[in-house]
């Protein structure tokens, strides 16, 4: 059994965090684990960009965190699992919902969806939103989450995005000291050593690779990489997993 059930990946937009979400899920699912993956973002919901085969739009995460009382039952009712991988299960908004469309929810509920999740699945990882003070559930999931994966790219918004978020999450509840820190999507061209060197402690890289651009563009992420470099992201999504769920 894992040490640690629930995970928290976020940074700032464009990092990575759902790719990362996505194949992380996969590759647990791929041992035989049951895994839930949340996908937070309500203000562009990645449902349909993960899954845009699918009419997804009899399930939202909306409806089961506007419910009166969350519920297993409502939980599992707006679960998607798709049948060449029944170990892996989505949660999130689908096209069109938004921010609005719901009305708000508190922590304690996000809190008690949580509780809950923990009961359904041997993971549960939370694709949390960028500007997560906007998003309840991100903001909750920070905060109990056993492991939080933090992501950094090397582009001036992502200095723009730490320089905004990070006072607020050094508050003490969001454990921020032992968050794993990871370099993601940068490109041989960026100034990769002077990001590292800002942002301090990063534990792990992950490049842009040219095979993960062309999965986004196929719709395709939650495939398995067949390149070179794409095995090499996977050699280090083990290393990572492997870190972030068990002491």
């Amino acid at each position: 059994m894992p040490n640690k059930k629930v995970l928290a990946i976020w940074g700032s937009p464009n990092s990575g965090k759902t790719l990362l979400s996505v194949k992380l899920a996969n590759f647990l699912s791929q041992n035989r684990k049951d895994v839930i993956l949340v996908l937070c973002d309500s203000f562009m919901p990645m449902l349909p960009v993960i899954l845009p085969q699918l009419n997804t739009e009899e399930k939202s995460l909306g409806k089961i965190l506007s419910d009166p009382e969350i519920s297993q039952d409502n939980i599992l009712l707006n679960c998607i699992t798709l049948k060449k991988n029944s170990y892996l299960t989505y949660m999130g908004y689908h096209k069109g919902e938004n921010v609005l469309t719901y009305p708000d929810y508190n922590n304690a509920k996000a809190t008690d969806f949580i509780i809950q999740l923990r009961h359904l699945a041997d993971y549960i990882i939370f694709d949390c939103t960028s500007y997560f003070t906007t998003d309840t559930l991100s903001m909750v999931a920070l905060e109990r989450a056993d492991s939080v994966i933090r992501l950094g790219g090397c582009r001036l918004k992502d200095l723009s995005c730490f320089a905004s978020q990070i006072p607020i999450i050094a508050d003490r509840r969001y454990n921020s000291e032992n968050h794993i820190k990871v370099l993601s999507n940068f490109k041989d061209n960026e100034p990769i050593s002077e990001f590292k060197e800002i942002y301090q402690d990063i534990r792990f890289e992950l490049p842009n690779i040219p095979e993960i651009e062309e999965q986004f563009a196929t719709a395709s992420i939650i495939e398995g990489l067949t390149s070179i470099e794409g095995k090499g992201y996977e050699d280090i999504l083990k290393i990572i997993a492997k870190e972030a769920l068990y002491e």
